[in-house]
């Protein structure tokens, strides 16, 4: 290497190259690690509501709607998301030893306490972990972070059904007007998605 060579890669211009290169990384992660969220998604929607699933799903019952699953609760009973209809919906798949989805909870605890006069529910359905995490750890959880809405476990038919193959990340949220049309669809956590909650809690109030 000539002393010109050397000169121009002094160990201030390397260091300086390497910040640059991993400032220009970190920016394209951002932008396209995101890129999914916010979005509506047309073909989801609530237990008889008109949208249907989407075709290549092998959960499409006879008249094309998604299946109305019961859900069962860690202390016995059970629940269909199609009883909420008329309300607004916010649906959330999650799970207790996921860090986004513990970031997310005090957000939907505070969903759940603001806007219940609204005529807005919070679902929290807690992914079926094969016994990963068991019935006393989520009332555990459930105690800790003051969760106030009703809570459930989704088969992983259920989780397909919504969420698709495609995407298997949690949490996942889902919003739904009071005809049981979503709303919006969020993936994953950031410090953006209260504002996004609130906005699409917002525009189904506004348009249904």
């Amino acid at each position: 290497m000539s002393n010109e060579q050397s000169n121009f890669w002094s160990p201030g211009r390397i260091i300086a190259t390497i910040v640059v290169v991993a400032l220009v990384a970190t920016i394209g992660y951002t932008l396209f690690s995101h890129a999914d969220e916010g979005k509506a998604v047309s073909n989801v929607a609530l237990p008889g509501a008109s949208d249907t699933a989407p075709a290549n799903s092998s959960l499409t019952t006879a008249k094309g709607t998604l299946p109305d699953f019961d859900v069962p609760q860690i202390d016995g009973g059970s629940f269909k998301l199609s009883s909420y209809r008329g309300k607004v919906l916010v649906v959330d798949f999650w799970a207790v030893w996921c860090p986004p989805c513990r970031q997310e909870i005090p957000q939907l605890v505070r969903v759940a306490r603001d806007n219940k006069e609204r005529g807005v529910e919070v679902i929290g359905l807690h992914i079926d972990d094969r016994g990963r995490t068991s019935h006393q750890a989520m009332r555990n959880f459930i105690n800790q972070f003051g969760i106030n809405y009703t809570v459930g476990i989704a088969s992983d038919d259920m989780f397909i059904s919504y969420l698709g193959e495609e995407n298997d990340s949690i949490p996942q949220t889902l919003v739904f007007d009071r005809n049981g049309k979503v709303v919006v669809h969020l993936i994953g956590y950031d410090s953006s998605h209260a504002a996004k909650l609130d906005a699409a809690i917002n525009k189904a109030i506004a348009d249904s």
